[in-house]
């Protein structure tokens, strides 16, 4: 059963409401003769924390070639995308045929070996794409309202898998499709220029729909167009709250390791659950002010840990209180629905490491507008202990402009390489000015 079809419990917020009337005001506004649609992210996304987890699906495939290093699959397909654009500068100059020839040198692939594994990866990006259903809606607004919809892919992966990956998402009603790695020496005017080209209007007639800035919003600005900025549901989700930065950062070295990998996946389900719409901030609240949310996360992860109990006592009050609302029994309820739809083949075989962090940041982090949704459901006297023992965490990710290179950042380029996953969260932490999430 696929994403769109499940029926999740959790109504829309007042302004996630306001914001889709908004959206589809605009997207079925007759001035426009034609709607373009970004695939990437935004047409379509992954159930998974970062784009680079689907390599941890991969680990057997490699082991079984034999290949004797000490760096996972992972590790030497995230180096190999690094390398191709530091070789390459410019990012749609990167292929997935390019990437997997720095990986077969490093690693020792054969010309057969670099295909097959090219080919699984492919077939995994194919199975796991899912629509987002807010951006779905558009499209369907855009097509009933007798608007040509185009496509525009700017990706890695070959024009096969694109294509396949429309299919599955339910895209096919399209009018056109801009394969941008077909657009020799692309640049942003010529991408923008190949969308109008297949929507064959002018900029004043096209509405952009896409996920970056200086591509989809500045650009057709410039033109005398319009855009829609439509983030990330994982960017989305980490504006919102501290919960993914608290886990990554409890285990900084070894969060991008398989035995993490459960714990990631729930983090993806997340985004997807609460974030395919954008929303505001809730102000003292990492989980939208909302008790749907917070069981998601929480009690879903822990219903992946085998025989699960309680650390402390005040952990076992707190997954009380959650199981006595049945709002975040909901919240849980569509967490095993949607982990058994994406990952129920795999379930048995993936480790569950970490996946305790999100009770453990409401233990220890929980915002005073997040702890009331559990007051009614804890002992006054508990609950009073719990309010005065919380506290901001220590490290809060922040995602910010690279660094000037200093002493420390150098040493970080020689231990930790530019690109792998633990790269990415220590560049968090030595960002100068650091900010909190509230």
């Amino acid at each position: 059963m696929p994403f769109s079809e499940i029926k999740l419990r959790r109504p829309l917020s007042e302004t996630q409401e306001q914001l889709t009337e908004k959206l589809m005001r605009e997207v079925s506004d007759p001035k426009y003769r034609a709607v373009s649609f970004k695939l990437c992210e935004v047409l379509a996304t992954m159930p998974f924390s970062a784009a680079s987890d689907i390599f941890d699906l991969m680990e057997e495939d490699f082991a079984a070639l034999g290949k004797k290093t000490r760096s996972s699959f992972s590790e030497l397909r995230i180096k190999a995308e690094a390398a191709a654009l530091k070789k390459y500068e410019i990012k749609v100059r990167v292929s997935l045929g390019k990437i997997y020839d720095i990986l077969a040198k490093t690693a020792g692939l054969s010309a057969e070996e670099k295909t097959a594994l090219m080919e699984r990866e492919c077939s995994l990006i194919e199975k796991y794409a899912v629509p987002r259903e807010c951006v779905r809606q558009l499209f369907r607004k855009a097509k009933s309202t007798n608007k040509r919809v185009i496509i525009a892919a700017e990706t890695i992966y070959p024009a096969d898998t694109v294509r396949a990956v429309i299919e599955n998402c339910g895209y096919t009603s399209c009018d056109g499709l801009v394969y941008v790695p077909d657009i020799e020496k692309c640049t942003a005017e010529s991408y923008y220029a190949a969308v109008l080209e297949q929507a064959g209007v002018g900029p004043d007639k096209l509405l952009h729909i896409g996920g970056d800035v200086a591509f989809d919003i500045e650009l057709p600005l410039m033109k005398g167009g319009k855009a829609l900025l439509i983030a990330s549901p994982a960017a989305l989700m980490d504006k919102s709250g501290r919960v993914r930065a608290y886990c990554e950062e409890k285990h900084l070295f070894d969060y991008g390791n398989a035995d993490h990998f459960a714990l990631r996946c729930a983090m993806g389900l997340y985004s997807l659950y609460g974030f395919d719409i954008p929303q505001n901030k809730t102000a003292l609240s990492d989980f939208c002010g909302d008790p749907y949310m917070m069981g998601f996360i929480v009690l879903g992860t822990l219903g992946l840990i085998p025989d699960y109990s309680p650390e402390t006592k005040l952990a076992g009050e707190i997954v009380g209180a959650l199981e006595k609302d049945e709002r975040a029994v909901a919240g849980r309820d569509d967490f095993n629905d949607m982990f058994a739809t994406y990952f129920g083949d795999i379930r048995d075989t993936i480790q569950t490491e970490g996946c305790q962090l999100p009770l453990d940041f409401v233990e220890h982090c929980c915002t005073s507008a997040d702890r009331k949704h559990l007051e009614a459901n804890i002992s006054a006297k508990v609950f009073k202990k719990w309010s005065s023992s919380v506290k901001d965490p220590e490290i809060v990710r922040f995602r910010g402009e690279k660094p000037k290179q200093n002493a420390v950042s150098r040493l970080a380029d020689k231990m930790f390489p530019p690109g792998t996953k633990v790269r990415s969260i220590t560049d968090s932490i030595l960002a100068k000015g650091h900010k909190k999430l509230h």
